[in-house]
C-alpha cells in the first residue's frame, strides 16, 4: 500500500500534521508513507522515521502553472492508493483530482466535496484535553479505522546534530550548565508578532527574575535589524545577558540549539510548537486574533500560554480571526502587566522536561544501520561558502577540509569548527589534491563535493539510501544545476553536466595526467542518482573569467607536456567554434544576458589556454 500526506504551507501545520504517519505506521507497517510537503518546512519533520519519502513542493510549482501541472501528473505516475489531503487548497485539490488514488480523504468544504471519497467535518470544540488542531488531524484518519488520541509530534535530531549545537554554543562561551532561554522575539508576521517595547519588558522580566541566565534570540538573519530594535529597548543589565550573534543559521541548527535551553519565551508560533516537539518548555504569547482552543498544544505547567481574551473577554463578540485586521490595536491593550504573575510562576518553578507518553503497543521502525561516510573538500578562498557547506555536511560521519592556505579568513571560520579536519597544502594540481585528500580519509564511502556546491535533501536521502543498499555500484553521478548571479542557467552547454560526487574509497583515484577537470578513475559499476545538485559557481562575470584563466593555465601545462603547439586554428577557430556551440547549438541564446557573458567567457577560456601554452613553449 502506498498512501500519500499533502501538508503544504507553514513550518507549524507541517510539523502538526506529521502525527498522522506514527498512528499510521501502527495500523500499515509495510506501507510506504509519504509527505508531500513545502521544500522550506522540510528540516522540521527530517529523520522522522515513520515517513519514507518527502514529495517537495517548490517555488517553481508555486509560481507556474505548467510546472504545476506537471508535478501533480508526476504525483500520478506514483499510483497512491490512499491520499490524505490536509491542506485542503486550490493546489492540493488539482493534486488530488490528477492524482488518481483509490481512496482520498479530506475535510469537509461544500465546493469540494466531489473531489473526494471521505469529506471529514472538523469539531466546533472539544471537551477532551487535547488540542483541536491535532484532533481535527487525527480525525482524517477514520475513514482508514483508525481512532487515535494522545499523539504529540515530535522531532527527531540525529546524535551528530547534538554534538554540534553543544560545540557551537560552547565556542560562543555559552554554559550549558546555567539556565539558557530562547526568546521567541520576532512573530511569522507583524499581526502575529508582540509589540517590541512590550516584548523588551518581558525579556527584562527574564533577567530580573533569573539574573544568572543567559538568553539567546530566536530570528532570521534578514530579521536582525528587528532583533537589535527589541535589544535595544531592553535594560543595560538585561542586554549584559543577551548573546544577541548567537543563533541557528539554519532551521536543523537551530533546533538543535534549542534542544540545550531551559524553556522557550515569546510569540506563538512555529518556534514554540518545536519546542514542545523537543520536550523543551515553552511560555507562548499568543496573537489576539489566533485561536488559542485550536493551536495551544498540550497546556500544562511546563507549558503555559497567554491571550488577550483570557484577561479582557469582553472585547471579543466574534471568533478570534475575525479579529486579524484589528491585530495591532489588540496588541497595544495586551500589555505585559496582565501576565506578568504568570511569567513569574513558570520562570520560578522547577519542572523536568515534559514526558511525553506514547501508546505502549506502538514500535518505532527499526533503523539500519548506515555505511559510514566522509565527507571531503579541497578549498582556497573561500569564505563565502565555507560555513553553510559545513552545515550542508552535517550528516557525514567525518569532514575534511584540504586548504591551499586561503588568506580570505576561510581558515579563521575553519577553526571554530571542532569537528571537522582541516589540514593546510600547498596546490600543485586539482587532481593530485583530490587524491591527497582521499588518503586522509577514515571511512568506506567518499562524499567529495566543492565549497559552491550544495548536498540538496532529497540527494542526500537518495545518496544514503543507495549505499544502503546490496548493489554492485561503487560510485554514482549527479548532474549539476548551474547558478550565475544566483539565476538558474538551464542551458550554455550545462544542461548535461553530471560528476562523480559519491563513491566507495578503494574504487576510486583521480588521473593524475588529468590536472585540470580532474577526472576520477571509477574501478566498478556506477549509477547517474536522479536527484540534482546545485552549483552556485559564478557571482560575476569577473570571477567567472579569473576562474576560466585559472583552469585555462592548468589546462596549457596539460597540453604542454602532451607536446601540443598552438596555432591559427588554436587561437581563432576553435574560440569561435566554442561560442557558436554553446550560444546556437546549447542554447545559450535562451539564457538570456548572463547565457551571452558565459559563452563568451568560455570562449574566452579557450583563447586564453593557447596563450598559456604560447608562453610555456617558448619557455621550454
Amino acid at each position: 500500500m502506498k498512501i500519500l500526506v499533502i501538508q503544504q504551507k507553514m513550518i507549524g501545520d507541517v510539523l502538526t500534521s506529521s502525527v498522522l504517519f506514527e498512528a499510521l505506521r501502527q495500523k500499515y507497517p509495510n506501507a510506504q508513507l509519504d509527505y508531500l510537503i513545502n521544500e522550506h518546512t522540510l528540516p522540521v519533520v527530517e529523520n522522522n522515521p515513520f515517513i519514507d519519502n518527502f514529495v517537495l513542493f517548490t517555488q517553481k510549482e508555486e509560481e507556474s502553472k505548467i510546472a504545476l501541472l506537471k508535478f501533480a501528473w508526476n504525483t500520478r505516475k506514483e499510483h497512491y492508493d490512499v491520499l490524505i489531503d490536509v491542506y485542503s487548497k486550490l493546489t492540493s485539490f488539482l493534486i488530488c483530482f490528477i492524482s488518481g488514488a483509490k481512496t482520498k480523504i479530506s475535510y469537509y468544504k461544500s465546493y469540494s466535496k466531489s473531489l473526494y471519497h471521505h469529506n471529514v467535518i472538523r469539531k466546533e470544540k472539544t471537551s477532551s484535553t487535547d488540542n483541536l488542531a491535532i484532533i481535527h488531524r487525527l480525525d482524517l484518519l477514520k475513514p482508514l479505522g483508525i481512532e487515535k488520541k494522545n499523539i504529540i509530534p515530535k522531532i527527531y535530531l540525529s546524535e551528530k546534530e547534538l554534538v554540534n549545537a553543544k560545540a557551537y554554543l560552547e565556542s560562543n562561551n555559552i554554559s550549558l550548565a546555567g539556565p539558557i532561554y530562547m526568546v521567541s522575539a520576532l512573530g511569522s508576521s507583524a499581526n502575529k508578532t508582540y509589540p517590541f517595547q512590550f516584548m523588551a519588558e518581558v525579556i527584562d522580566k527574564i533577567a530580573q527574575e533569573k539574573p544568572k541566565s543567559q538568553i539567546l534570540f530566536n530570528y532570521l538573519p534578514h530579521q536582525k535589524e528587528e532583533a537589535i530594535s527589541i535589544f535595544n529597548l531592553c535594560k543595560p543589565e538585561t542586554q549584559a545577558l543577551i548573546h544577541l550573534n548567537v543563533f541557528g543559521k539554519s532551521l536543523r541548527s537551530f533546533l538543535g540549539i534549542l534542544k540545550y535551553c531551559s524553556a522557550l519565551i515569546g510569540n506563538e508560533g512555529g518556534a514554540a510548537n518545536m519546542a514542545k516537539a523537543l520536550h523543551v518548555r515553552t511560555f507562548s504569547i499568543f496573537s489576539p486574533w489566533i485561536d488559542k482552543a485550536t493551536w495551544n498544544l498540550y497546556e500544562n505547567e511546563d507549558n503555559m500560554s497567554v491571550h488577550l481574551k483570557d484577561y479582557k473577554p469582553n472585547l471579543y463578540t466574534q471568533p478570534e480571526k475575525l479579529y486579524k485586521g484589528e491585530s495591532l490595536n489588540f496588541y497595544e491593550k495586551f500589555t505585559p502587566d496582565l501576565f506578568i504573575d504568570k511569567l513569574h510562576l513558570f520562570l520560578n518553578t522547577n519542572h523536568a522536561s515534559p514526558i511525553i507518553k506514547e501508546p505502549k503497543e506502538l514500535q518505532h521502525p527499526k533503523r539500519i544501520k548506515q555505511p559510514k561516510v566522509s565527507a571531503l573538500l579541497i578549498t582556497y578562498n573561500e569564505s563565502k561558502h565555507i560555513d553553510e557547506v559545513i552545515e550542508n555536511l552535517s550528516f557525514a560521519d567525518e569532514i575534511i577540509v584540504v586548504d591551499s592556505y586561503s588568506n580570505d579568513g576561510t581558515l579563521d571560520k575553519l577553526s571554530k569548527y571542532k569537528h571537522v579536519k582541516t589540514i593546510c597544502r600547498p596546490f600543485i594540481n586539482f587532481a593530485d589534491q583530490r587524491n591527497f585528500a582521499l588518503q586522509q580519509a577514515t571511512h568506506d564511502w567518499i562524499i567529495f563535493i566543492d565549497a559552491d556546491e550544495r548536498i540538496s535533501r532529497n540527494l542526500q536521502k537518495e545518496l544514503i539510501k543507495e549505499i544502503n543498499k546490496p548493489s554492485n555500484y561503487v560510485a554514482f553521478q549527479v548532474k549539476r544545476i548551474y547558478y550565475f548571479k544566483n539565476k538558474r542557467i538551464r542551458f550554455s552547454g550545462f544542461q548535461t553536466d553530471a560528476t562523480y560526487r559519491i563513491f566507495k574509497k578503494d574504487s576510486v583515484k583521480y588521473i593524475e595526467e588529468k590536472i585540470v577537470h580532474e577526472m576520477p578513475e571509477i574501478n566498478g559499476m556506477s549509477k547517474l542518482l536522479k536527484n540534482t545538485m546545485p552549483h552556485y559557481c559564478f557571482e560575476s562575470a569577473e570571477q567567472y573569467k579569473s576562474k576560466m584563466e585559472h583552469y585555462a593555465t592548468l589546462k596549457a601545462i596539460e597540453l604542454s607536456k602532451e607536446g601540443i603547439k598552438p596555432n591559427f586554428f588554436h587561437f581563432y577557430l576553435r574560440p569561435a567554434y566554442k561560442f557558436i556551440f554553446n550560444y546556437i547549438l546549447r542554447l545559450g541564446i535562451l539564457d538570456g544576458k548572463e547565457g551571452y557573458s558565459i559563452c563568451v567567457l568560455s570562449a574566452y577560456g579557450v583563447y586564453f589556454r593557447y596563450q598559456e601554452l604560447k608562453k610555456l613553449n617558448k619557455k621550454r
